[in-house]
């Protein structure tokens, strides 16, 4: 005989009791409650569940598997990435920054190097034309300087400002030379107008002397006279002597 609970949707199967009446131990064992169809439900096959999960579970479609990012120690892997970078480039920029400072400072001191020695060339180099001008007008001076009664004093003094070379020129004529002088009765006194350095030639220097002398022979009345003269002088032993005289028209 078969009796349903409509609030436990369960059904109770009943035996049939016995006239004597069931112990204790039978009365338990005669309930017997069999499941209904909504907790057979719950129970699904372990297979089912399974194949619920797989589409239950979301498809990853986007990129493979990373390893993750070694994240230090009291910072976010975003932190990391972000103050890496920052960090390094004041760095490269201080590198960069020195060495352009150091290239700028070993380009200017070579060029103060330069411009020490150019300055200094160029010094020297003005220093050696004034000597050449110098000693030009110098030797102009004393070649249309003569006096009749003192012609030998002053080709000495000509002469002492030459080389060797030149002197040789007057060997053996001298003396022929200061007659001449001295019969004239020449007197020439000579004044130095301009000069100016023309060229340079290892320890020589060439320059351009405008000169005029006012020259007299005997009792005629004093003449101006104009000479244009081209000049060399060499430094000889730190000593500058005359190698060349030329008349220029």
């Amino acid at each position: 005989m078969t009796d349903e609970d409509p609030q436990a949707g369960q059904r109770v199967r009943r035996r049939a009791s016995r006239s004597a009446g069931p112990t204790g131990a039978d009365a338990d064992a005669a309930a017997v409650v069999v499941p209904t169809e909504k907790k057979s439900a719950e129970q699904k096959p372990a297979e089912q569940k399974a194949e619920e999960r797989k589409v239950a579970a979301p498809v990853d479609m986007g990129k493979p598997d990373t390893p993750p990012e070694k994240v230090v120690s009291g910072e976010t892997p975003a932190e990391t990435a972000v103050d890496t970078p920052v960090r390094s480039k004041p760095k490269a920029g201080l590198v960069v920054g020195i060495a352009v400072a150091s290239v700028i400072a070993v380009a200017l001191a070579a060029l103060t190097v330069f411009l020490l020695v150019d300055r200094n060339k160029a010094s020297n180099a003005d220093e050696d034309r004034a000597r050449y001008v110098a000693g030009a007008r110098t030797t102009a001076l004393n070649l249309t300087t003569l006096h009749a009664d003192t012609a030998a004093a002053d080709l000495d003094k000509f002469l002492a400002g030459t080389t060797d070379e030149f002197k040789s020129q007057f060997d053996g004529r001298k003396d022929s030379f200061v007659n001449v002088l001295g019969q004239a009765g020449v007197q020439t006194d000579g004044e130095v107008l301009e000069a100016g350095f023309e060229k340079s030639d290892g320890d020589c220097g060439t320059s351009l002397v405008a000169v005029r002398a006012m020259q007299k022979n005997g009792d005629e009345a004093p003449a101006e006279r104009n000479y244009r003269l081209r000049i060399t002088m060499c430094d000889v032993d730190g000593q500058l002597l005359a190698s060349n005289v030329e008349f220029v028209p």
